[in-house]
């Protein structure tokens, strides 16, 4: 069997929907962080704003729908759902994401593993320069880069390297969920 790379699907949602999750969500947006040392956060690594949306919600739900397909018919992981919250992002001019995993050891636990990352974009492509999404495979040293648009949704493996380049102008907003369950065996 061949393991899928990831699963893209093409704009789906309005444009109005989208329209309606950032006008609701980006309010009271706080900095988002990884790598904090001594109390400050490593700006290095990632520069953007966020905001929460409970796992319960329809928006989950939706996400929940692509990547139980995507699953279904691609991965065969075994996927329990999701343990936190679908993150909505803001980057505006001059935010970024380095390369990174979401399948971090420190999120791991004995019963839950990140196994799929979803991302679907609520900007059209024409609000934003830069900020593009992309995949980094080392061992074929292969990259994929996805400029995307209003409503598409991309969904890859979690222990994939990924990242969201800078954006040169614009705002690109986004959200993002991690479906998994038990460890891989």
């Amino acid at each position: 069997m061949t393991l899928l790379n990831y699963y893209q699907i093409p704009s789906q949602i309005p444009k109005s929907i989208c329209d309606e999750i950032i006008k609701k969500y980006r309010v009271d947006l706080q900095d988002a962080f990884v790598g904090c040392t001594n109390g400050r956060i490593d700006e290095k690594l990632r520069q953007s704003k966020v905001n929460w949306i409970n796992n319960d919600s329809w928006i989950a739900g939706m996400m929940s729908h692509f990547a139980l397909s995507a699953n279904k018919h691609y991965f065969n992981f075994d996927i329990d759902g999701y343990k936190k919250e679908i993150q909505f992002t803001q980057y505006y001019k001059g935010d970024f994401y380095t390369w990174h995993i979401d399948s971090d050891t420190e999120l791991l636990s004995e019963d839950f593993t990140r196994k799929l990352s979803v991302v679907m974009c609520l900007s059209s492509k024409d609000d934003y320069e830069g900020g593009e999404f992309e995949l980094f495979y080392p061992a074929s040293d292969f990259k994929y880069s996805f400029k995307l648009d209003c409503g598409d949704v991309l969904i890859f493996p979690s222990i994939i390297q990924h990242r969201v380049r800078k954006i040169k102008s614009g705002e690109r907003f986004s959200l993002v969920g991690w479906m998994g369950g038990p460890p891989f065996k």
